[in-house]
């Protein structure tokens, strides 16, 4: 038992850190939201610089500025997404602007029979947008496999490399009402009551009091048991073995018995 008591103390004491982490990841993430939109170039270094990108809780839900043209000749879809749990594709035009290109979200498409589905034009002319950043998507997006201009994934390194341009090392998510959103299905603004995902905070919580509540059981149980034995033995009993006999009082017993007394 005291092995199980060590393990659930130390699980216990692992959900603590899950919990302060949680804690931190949400109130970074709340934080981004909430900051004041900054030009793209101050936060997002270019796939031609060596600086890494910025990690998740520096950027992700962050908004910013970028004034540019959008490529229509190079944009993408992005399928397998889903948008308020409808299946189906996300449209993705570069924007090139003065400090480098951003790959912009524009909005989402519903899955249809057709196997590329009609993309809106996005706005010809110089734009100013304001975008929600997301993190780089570092899986192959397979362009040279699928149907054009299908991608499985939003890589800013492969975008780089077919466009012959630097690319922004993230992409963001166009606000509604932003110019290139006509005819698309807006991207919905992140839910910001656990936007880390997974386990709520107060989950988190609930699991190390669960853990440290198996550890004192298992601890006590050793004791719960003896203490029920103790119990279930009888008290107070009384020696009722009979007393040696002799020869002749056994007989006489045995007599009494046959033939009554």
């Amino acid at each position: 038992m005291l092995i199980v008591a060590i393990g659930c103390v130390l699980a216990g004491t692992w959900q603590i850190s899950r919990f302060e982490q949680k804690v931190s990841e949400n109130d970074a993430l709340r934080g981004n939201d909430h900051a004041q939109p900054k030009p793209v170039a101050s936060l997002l270094p270019l796939t031609t610089s060596t600086a890494r990108a910025p990690g998740t809780d520096a950027i992700e839900y962050r908004r910013v500025t970028a004034t540019g043209t959008y490529d229509a000749a190079h944009q993408y879809v992005v399928r397998n997404r889903s948008v308020n749990d409808d299946n189906g594709y996300l449209v993705l035009t570069p924007l090139t602007t003065a400090d480098g290109t951003l790959l912009v979200v524009r909005g989402f498409i519903s899955s249809s029979a057709t196997a590329t589905p009609h993309i809106p034009a996005p706005p010809a002319g110089e734009v100013t947008i304001t975008a929600r950043l997301v993190p780089a998507e570092s899986a192959d997006d397979q362009a040279a496999s699928l149907p054009a201009p299908q991608v499985e994934s939003i890589n800013p390194t492969e975008q780089a490399a077919r466009l012959g341009v630097a690319v922004f090392k993230g992409y963001g998510e166009l606000v509604s009402g932003s110019p290139g959103t006509d005819g698309l299905t807006a991207i919905p603004s992140p839910d910001l009551s656990n936007p880390a995902g997974g386990a709520l905070e107060p989950q988190h919580f609930a699991y190390v009091i669960q853990w440290y509540l198996f550890a004192a059981l298992a601890l006590a149980a050793p004791f719960a048991m003896a203490r029920s034995e103790t119990k279930q033995r009888p008290t107070g009993e009384i020696d009722t073995e009979p007393e040696p006999q002799t020869v002749e009082q056994a007989r006489a017993a045995k007599l009494a018995d046959r033939y009554g007394r």
